[in-house]
């Protein structure tokens, strides 16, 4: 009886291992969307805040029917169908990544087209802005008030309140009053610290006004 030596079959099953590693290193799908941004990158441009779009100003833009910009509707159809700005295009925000949305991002990218992104909210069209941010597209915006804030609230610049509701960042909890609840402060410890503030964003001054608003 014949014996295989044991050092050839040791080698043998690491050449094979090797191959296979390098076999799934070759044939491995390499990721489809890349970020061009790093998070330092990223986190600046979100302190930048210059790709906002005013609700007023959006007004002007439509109705002068200016070149250069698309709305995009994030919502899903059943709302869109409801009601949408005009001229808007709907691409809910599970589509944006798409080959076929991708093709067109690249097209308005290319020709410098400016790309209004809105949900009902602000906040449903922010995650939306990012990713299509971090990937490259430059041209992006977001719509201050979403949807929401554009049909029902003051639109008209010269009859705006002195700080619209959009620009009003109210806080999500009041921590101070469950703190408070649980008996980690006292009631004159209370009276003395108040109720946290409300942070009101400085807008910056208006350098033009789009003429033919409403």
């Amino acid at each position: 009886m014949k014996f295989k030596h044991p050092n050839r079959s040791f080698v043998a099953f690491v050449v094979i291992f090797v191959l296979v590693i390098v076999i799934g290193l070759l044939t491995i799908n390499k990721p489809d969307l890349k970020y061009k941004l790093s998070i330092d990158e990223s986190v600046e441009q979100l302190m930048a805040n210059e790709d906002k779009i005013y609700p007023e100003d959006l007004v002007g833009i439509i109705e002068m029917e200016e070149p250069g910009y698309v709305l995009i509707d994030l919502r899903n159809p059943y709302e869109f169908i409801k009601g949408h700005i005009a001229g808007a295009i709907n691409i809910p925000t599970n589509s944006i990544l798409s080959k076929d949305k991708l093709k067109m991002f690249n097209r308005y990218a290319a020709d410098s087209t400016v790309v209004v992104l809105y949900g009902q909210t602000q906040l449903e069209a922010n995650g939306p802005w990012m990713i299509l941010k971090q990937m490259g597209y430059d041209n992006m915006k977001v719509l201050l008030g979403g949807y929401h804030y554009f049909t029902t609230g003051p639109l008209d610049f010269y009859d705006m309140p002195e700080i619209p509701e959009y620009l009003v960042e109210e806080p999500a909890y009041d921590y101070y009053g469950i703190m408070e609840a649980m008996g980690s402060k006292s009631g004159e410890d209370a009276g003395a610290v108040g109720q946290p503030q409300i942070v009101i964003p400085v807008r910056k001054k208006k350098e033009s006004v789009v003429e033919g608003g409403c």
